[in-house]
């Protein structure tokens, strides 16, 4: 992983800034479910390519995703395709947040990838390093 931040403290410091983020951003307010979600699931992933080498992963239920979609579309007829867009949005958005408290804190620039969308529970393969975290909405 990297040596920046121990995995421990960069995990709840992903969790607290994508708790604070998300009710703004996509009108939801999330739960940390450590039961695996019931029902249909996503993943939407995200690799920090520059000062921490690591992929951030949020699973939850798809109902949730699909209230994030309605929420940030302003609509209620929402797509298999506007729930992916949407997700991969979010989570951009999410990560510019979490780079610049990253170099508040380090003064270290964090650079990502282009976010990735899953039916099901995402974990990279091979030896990359990652956080998941679970998510159901309140």
């Amino acid at each position: 992983m990297n040596t920046l931040m121990p995995r421990k403290d960069l995990e709840a410091f992903f969790d607290r800034i994508t708790r604070e983020v998300t009710p703004q951003a996509a009108g939801i307010r999330l739960r940390s479910d450590a039961a695996e979600p019931e029902g249909e699931i996503y993943t939407v992933s995200i690799t920090f390519e520059k000062g921490f080498r690591t992929t951030l992963s949020l699973c939850a239920e798809r109902a949730l995703f699909i209230r994030m979609a309605r929420f940030m579309m302003q609509a209620e007829e929402i797509s298999r395709q506007d729930i992916e867009d949407v997700a991969k949005e979010y989570i951009n958005v999410l990560c510019g947040h979490v780079a610049s408290r990253l170099f508040q804190v380090t003064k270290i620039p964090a650079r990502f990838s282009v976010p990735a969308f899953y039916e099901g529970r995402y974990r990279p393969e091979g030896n990359l390093e990652y956080i998941g975290l679970t998510y159901s909405g309140e």
